[in-house]
């Protein structure tokens, strides 16, 4: 196999969250979590190669991602590894029944084997405490990172919740807050562990600078404004 350092990569189950930040609960919508396929440009979609992150799949998501496997020319034979960002119950592996059986052998990014050199992890924590990213270079040469739940969806994101939900403690909303600025900082497009891919725009560093002063803490993590406000003016800048 080729060594390479830029990566394809495609959504194979869109994700989604009935929950709202507004607090709103839209019942036609189906929970599940975003499932990333990533595999070396310079190779083809083999088991050795390919990574799957966050293999939890509904019924209607498995036949989705069924369908964009084969429009990639593609089966899940030749799917052979995943990664999981952290260890709740809807990121890890979950097959719905009857479902054809995949056998995954975990990756680990700290040890990458030829042709994954350029997978990356990063520990982002605050949603959970063993949240790791995984960042590439994609074959446009943009900067990805598949965020799990360091990032639930764009709404989520610009509203600068502290996912309610979890019930999160002041230092974990603090990591939090934390983490998505590093995600900011580091990231061209982030793919959200519940929703559809989030371009880093000057725009949307706009907007977030704007609310971020509302967000709950916000006066203990004032460092990742400005970290924003240096992303902002390095896109401006063109770089």
């Amino acid at each position: 196999m080729i060594r390479s350092l830029r990566y394809h990569w495609a959504i194979l189950q869109t994700g989604a969250l009935p929950l709202q930040p507004d607090r709103q609960v839209d019942e036609s919508v189906e929970h599940r979590c975003t499932v990333t396929l990533i595999w070396p440009e310079a190779g083809l979609l083999e088991r050795e190669a390919a990574v799957l992150v966050d293999p939890c799949f509904t019924e209607a998501g498995f036949r989705q991602a069924s369908a964009r496997l084969a429009a990639l020319d593609a089966g899940w034979p030749d799917v052979g590894r995943s990664f999981v960002t952290h260890p709740h119950a809807d990121h890890v592996l979950c097959l719905p029944a009857g479902a054809f059986p995949i056998w995954l052998e975990p990756f680990y990014p700290d040890d990458p084997e030829p042709p994954l050199a350029g997978l990356v992890a990063r520990h982002r924590p605050g949603h959970h405490p063993l949240l790791t990213t995984l960042a590439f270079t994609d074959t446009r040469g943009r900067a990805v990172c598949v965020a799990g739940d360091a990032v639930l969806d764009e709404a989520w994101l610009r509203a600068w919740e502290y996912y309610w939900p979890n019930l999160y403690t002041r230092e974990e909303i603090v990591q939090t807050w934390a983490s998505i600025g590093r995600l900011l900082v580091d990231a061209d497009v982030i793919i959200p562990g519940h929703g559809p891919p989030v371009a880093v725009t000057e725009g949307l560093l706009r907007d977030l600078l704007e609310a971020f002063p509302r967000a709950r803490h916000a006066e203990r993590a004032l460092y990742v404004a400005e970290w924003l406000e240096m992303r902002l003016a390095s896109l401006r800048d063109g770089e």
